[in-house]
């Protein structure tokens, strides 16, 4: 409870600030085929320092409440120790780092001045989309004997009760063992007028020491998504989504932030992907990658019940904290 007060002490403080601010980036430059901003503007925009750690590597935006670090060539940045990352790395420009103007307009700006964005959404009907179900098990630990399907059932339950514990009205794209596809489970929370959507999930790979928790948001347009730094065709589509991409981006953050607070976990980020459960959505949405089944380690503590509460007392924190930053932008409006 103590991390918590704390953060919603700094956004108070934060709020104060930014009543004071313009945000605004006048210059920008054309690489690429991308519109890039100096990161020495970026600082001067948000009223932060801007330091430089690394001559050419790497620099820190740091105020009172906040420390952003960058470095070169690299596609995610740390804020205040979380990971998030951009759409496009990092650049060099003229001896100084640079990011594209649409990720500081559409993801940093958001997350640090949620304020600065327009038609703050309500949020009272949440929709959790448990994955996979039925004939799709998803992934799975034989070792330990647990399904992807299954978890993230438990979790959305466990959640779901939670949330309406809050006052929130709570849906499932679906409330038992069945096989619902990916169109429709977007199409559930769209006939719902569904205010969040928060897809549940659990991760395997290749490699079995793979750990950690990631939640994604939909990526940008003309961005590509977390994992690559080329633009193919697919990415030059904008979805409906898109136009929730600052509140998803803000309730994305939050979110991630508190699964991996107690740092017990590897914090994989806020990144971006165009899932087709996100594509199609009319309110902001996440995709929750819980933990790696395919790691020994993270299955057998995630087929403890108590894991699992936590799990989901964690996302009902980050969603509580995406409440809380709406009402005061309200305010402020």
């Amino acid at each position: 409870m103590k991390i918590q007060l704390s953060w919603v002490r700094l956004i108070l403080c934060a709020f104060c600030f930014w009543s004071a601010a313009t945000f605004s980036v006048a210059a920008d430059v054309s690489l690429n085929g991308q519109k890039y901003v100096d990161l020495r503007d970026v600082a001067k925009a948000l009223g932060m320092k801007y330091h430089v750690i690394q001559a050419q590597k790497r620099v820190r935006l740091q105020s009172a409440w906040s420390s952003l670090e960058f470095r070169v060539h690299k596609n995610d940045f740390t804020l205040n120790g979380n990971k998030v990352y951009l759409g496009m790395p990092v650049t060099l420009n003229r001896h100084h780092l640079y990011i594209t103007r649409r990720d500081y307009e559409s993801l940093i700006k958001p997350i640090l001045a949620p304020q600065n964005s327009s038609n703050p959404p309500k949020l009272y009907h949440i929709v959790l989309d448990p994955g996979h179900g039925g004939k799709d098990r998803g992934t799975e630990n034989s070792r330990y004997k647990i399904q992807e399907k299954t978890l993230s059932l438990d979790i959305a339950e466990r959640l779901k009760k939670k949330l309406e514990a809050k006052g929130y009205r709570v849906s499932l794209t679906r409330t038992k063992d069945t096989f619902v596809s990916l169109d429709d489970r977007g199409r559930f929370a769209r006939h719902a007028q569904a205010d969040l959507f928060v897809s549940i999930h659990f991760n395997a790979a290749q490699n079995k020491k793979a750990s950690g928790i990631e939640t994604y948001v939909l990526t940008l347009p003309m961005h590509p998504s977390s994992g690559r730094t080329k633009i193919v065709n697919a990415d030059k589509k904008t979805y409906p989504s898109n136009r929730y991409d600052h509140w998803s981006a803000l309730a994305g953050f939050y979110v991630q932030r508190s699964l991996v607070q107690n740092k017990h976990t590897v914090d994989r980020g806020l990144k971006h992907a165009r899932f087709a459960v996100l594509k199609e959505l009319n309110c902001p949405g996440m995709l929750i990658e819980g933990g790696f089944l395919s790691n020994d380690a993270e299955a057998r503590g995630l087929s403890a019940s108590s894991q699992r509460e936590q799990l989901a007392q964690q996302i009902a924190d980050g969603i509580s904290t995406y409440q809380k930053t709406l009402n005061r932008v309200r305010k402020k409006s």
